[in-house]
């Protein structure tokens, strides 16, 4: 039987093994190396904090792996010769392999502050952080939350709806323009603001010191201005990095944002491919290599990999980097480019946006809804898209399809949807074609101009 090794068992990992060994049942012995202690559902860990989830119930046994074929072995992955096909781990032992899936995720960083190691300051990234946090809370009256992208801003809201006084500080001066444009990141930083969150932009964690109570006292400089905080604990949410460690000695290719795959996840070293967090792969927009550390991509790349280990040549198209949050009652979602970056990519960019309702406005519990579609290049082609209100997700997915298709704006205009009064906004209100024809209006002022 032909061997597949994996080094990780999250969801690139995993998904690896299975998708192989059931499409070829009796061909392949599929092993997962895992330094975790666990299969840990990370993107549970909000509503594990506010109560809304178990964290048991976010952790999954290794049968989840092996009733589909995966053997998961709790080791260390150290090295790999790729020359033997052999990796080698620390305990000891050595995996030969005829197909190496490198799977090895990211690790938060930790900025370079001094006292960022004293206790009771968190990442977020194991079933073991959310534990420590989660003992915390029962008597933490304050939280500080060092950065604003996706996971500081869930963070914030979880530690705010446990009642703590939270302060969320971001060393840039709105929340990124990868995530959003400045009139969604000010939509995010009121809503945070209106549920009592201090966010201070422009800001940097000097120092944290400890007083005599065990609190955290961190030094902040906010446009030069100097101010300590006081905090019961810290969260650490400043991004995360490719774990590359096991390559090294290799001639597997890489750069700083991981390592570099092909359209079939394939790195340049034959029967070795990557997926996941710790890999860079073209882009569905611009072809350019980009990471996409989320769940679902990795997911879908590792199912890549495994159809190409079975012999079925599906090629992945890359990445749309489509995601959402929900914090505090209000949701946000984006894909692909921002109008920011798309305006440094193309000459030609158009938007449309659509103010609309989750379900019909009648109904007395119908919820805003605000979507903003970009359109760029000269066939005026579907890049971005982004959302803030209620009820994203149905448009969020229909975008990140057709950004997928590189669909253009009149292909955008032909989208059949569903209307329902408890399910959808009203008929006339549908967000994309509300959104696309908004955008193609301006086209057609701008031709107008053009020809008088």
């Amino acid at each position: 039987m032909k061997k597949i090794l994996a080094i990780g068992c999250g969801g690139a990992g995993m998904f690896s093994g299975i998708v192989a060994t059931q499409l070829k049942k009796e061909k392949f012995e599929a092993i997962a190396l895992s330094e975790e202690a666990d299969i840990y559902c990370r993107c549970s860990t909000p509503y594990v904090l506010t109560g809304e989830a178990k964290l048991a119930d976010a952790i999954q046994s290794d049968s989840m792996a092996g009733d589909y074929g995966v053997k998961v072995v709790h080791e260390k992955a150290l090295k790999i010769n790729t020359n033997k096909k052999e990796v080698y781990t620390d305990k000891g032992n050595t995996f030969e392999y005829d197909y190496l899936v490198i799977s090895t995720g990211a690790t938060p960083v930790s900025p370079k502050i001094k006292g960022i190691n004293l206790e009771k300051i968190y990442t977020v990234r194991t079933s073991n952080d959310v534990e420590k946090i989660k003992a915390t809370l029962g008597k933490a009256k304050s939280a500080l939350v060092i950065g604003a992208g996706v996971i500081g801003i869930e963070m914030a809201g979880s530690l705010a709806a446990n009642g703590l006084e939270v302060v969320l500080v971001e060393a840039n001066s709105s929340i990124s323009n990868s995530l959003a444009d400045l009139e969604f990141s000010e939509k995010i930083t009121k809503h945070l603001q209106a549920n009592k969150i201090e966010v201070l932009f422009n800001t940097k964690v000097s120092e944290i010191k400890e007083n005599k109570t065990k609190q955290k006292e961190i030094a902040v400089v906010t446009n030069r201005k100097k101010r300590i905080i006081t905090a019961d604990l810290i969260v650490v949410a400043a991004g995360v990095r490719p774990n590359l460690d096991v390559i090294a000695g290799t001639k597997i290719k890489a750069n700083e944002k991981g390592i570099i795959v092909d359209d079939r996840m394939r790195t340049n070293i034959a029967d070795v491919y990557a997926c996941g967090d710790c890999c860079v792969s073209p882009s569905a927009i611009t072809g350019e290599l980009r990471p996409s550390p989320l769940a679902s991509t990795a997911i879908q790349q590792a199912k890549i990999v495994g159809f190409q280990i079975a012999g079925f040549p599906i090629k992945y198209n890359g990445s749309t980097g489509a995601f959402a949050f929900q914090t505090l009652g209000k949701e946000f979602a984006g894909v692909g480019l921002t109008e920011t970056e798309a305006r440094k990519k193309f000459k030609w960019v158009i938007t449309g946006t659509a103010m609309t309702t989750d379900i019909y406005k009648d109904l007395t519990v119908a919820k805003d809804l605000e979507v903003k579609l970009i359109f760029a290049g000269p066939m005026m082609r579907l890049v971005g898209y982004q959302a803030f209100g209620n009820g994203v997700i149905a448009s969020a997915e229909v975008a990140s399809f057709a950004i997928g298709l590189r669909l253009n704006i009149l292909k955008m205009l032909k989208f059949n949807y569903i209307a329902h009064p408890s399910m959808t906004a009203w008929p006339f209100m549908n967000p994309i074609i509300m959104a696309t024809e908004d955008a193609m209006s301006k086209i057609m002022e701008k031709v107008k101009r053009f020809f008088k």
